[in-house]
């Protein structure tokens, strides 16, 4: 029986994949974080288990049953994209998981990753200019 419900989930393990491996991320750094600001004493054993374990099965549970409905509901295909609902909620929640990671690296003082990002962008698109200024 239990092959049967792992062979059923199949289709979506890489996002059940990559959302689980954002949350082990996000909560690796917060440890992290928590033990550089505050010392070895903010870190709280009980309360990290509970907090993972209701957001394992809030994730998870949320994926798989858009899922659910994406098969069942819309037989799979909706607006012309495969599993449209089961990607968008993982979505929802890598996006959520990143978040926090940049919560989080801005309370140690670094920048945001969006101004990182857009630096990034500036950077590519002076050496394109450059590089089409070569021709």
């Amino acid at each position: 029986m239990l092959a049967s419900a792992i062979t059923l989930l199949l289709p979506i393990k890489g996002l059940l994949i990559l959302t689980f491996i954002m949350l082990i991320i996000d909560t690796i750094y917060a440890i992290y974080c928590s033990v550089k600001k505050n010392g070895l004493k903010s870190f709280k054993s009980a309360l990290l288990r509970k907090g993972i374990s209701a957001k394992v099965f809030l994730y998870m549970g949320s994926i798989i049953i858009m899922y659910s409905i994406d098969t069942m509901i819309f037989g799979g295909v909706l607006f012309g994209i495969k599993m449209l609902m089961a990607k968008s909620i993982a979505m929802v929640w890598v996006y959520v998981e990143c978040k926090s990671i940049d919560e989080n690296s801005q309370l140690m003082g670094n920048r945001p990753f969006i101004q990182i990002g857009r630096e990034a962008l500036g950077f590519f698109k002076a050496i394109k200019k450059e590089t089409d200024n070569l021709k």
